[in-house]
């Protein structure tokens, strides 16, 4: 006869309870491609810009990024987080031997730089690109793809640990629920009325508790969100701007478009154009 078995906690004494982490409301990584090739030809992109992040790898030495006007080396003993917005030219000098990462990731409260990250690659970095290079090499499967995505995600929280110099205050559990909600669907009416009855506060409370939390207010925050999941949508699908606009909350193309321009310094159409112009791997 089968033993039963009951397990109650989630936690015990003895582990580190990091639920409270997890309820943050920060979206770890969305991770949308990850790539190698071990010798592009020109590699030569101006002006290139995405509204997601970008880990970049060099295996060999000779390429390089600039980001206004700073020339940054790629090579075997750095990687490069480029966060998402951030406009920079990729050189290609010499054939381009490279490792790449596009992911997305947001974290409300806390403000992360607009300029390229130069990290070292040490010892805990080093075998982590090499197994992610030589599943690349593997024939495509299934099976493959899935690993490559665990790694990844592996190599990214990695490199995010050693970022981490201060840790924001936790947000309370409802107005995570409701940052959850936003993100889940862009589309709903998210007034305040709407969004402080779901975190079950009035609308003043719950519009200084938010703004407390995230530094924003909640149509700020609202618009900013569907600004962002709609430039992803943008760059990665093949949907039409009118769909994009209704998929992501906005009234009308018109006015999507007047938005994403105020915010993006370009109109959806001519943004989709650059993104796959210079769409560099």
């Amino acid at each position: 006869m089968p033993t039963r078995r009951k397990y109650l906690n989630y936690t015990t004494p003895w582990g580190v309870d990091l639920a409270r982490v997890a309820q943050s409301g920060w979206t770890p990584f969305l991770i949308h491609e990850s790539g190698y090739q071990p010798a592009l030809e020109n590699w030569n992109h101006h002006g290139v810009d995405s509204p997601f992040w970008r880990f970049y790898h060099n295996p060999k030495p000779g390429c390089h990024l600039l980001y206004q006007g700073r020339k940054i080396p790629l090579g075997p003993q750095c990687v490069v987080l480029i966060p998402a917005d951030t406009v920079f030219d990729c050189c290609g000098p010499v054939k381009a031997s490279h490792f790449w990462l596009h992911f997305t990731t947001a974290r409300p409260g806390v403000t992360m730089t607009t300029e390229p990250i130069v990290i070292a690659v040490d010892d805990a970095l080093r075998p982590m690109l090499t197994r992610l290079i030589s599943t690349h090499r593997e024939e495509q499967t299934e099976l493959r793809d899935h690993r490559l995505h665990h790694f990844s995600a592996a190599l990214l929280h990695t490199v995010f640990a050693a970022l981490e110099t201060s840790s924001p205050p936790a947000l309370p559990e409802r107005l995570a629920a409701v940052l959850a909600l936003i993100t889940r669907a862009p589309h709903s009416r998210l007034t305040n009325p709407f969004l402080a009855e779901r975190a079950g506060m009035s609308v003043e409370r719950f519009i200084r508790s938010f703004r407390e939390h995230t530094g924003q207010t909640p149509a700020a925050y609202v618009l900013g969100t569907r600004l962002r999941l709609a430039g992803e949508a943008l760059a990665l699908t093949d949907k039409t701007i009118e769909q994009i606009a209704v998929e992501f909350g906005f009234p009308n193309r018109h006015y999507f478009s007047r938005m994403f321009a105020r915010q993006v310094g370009c109109g959806p159409g001519e943004f989709r154009a650059r993104q796959r112009e210079r769409k560099d791997g």
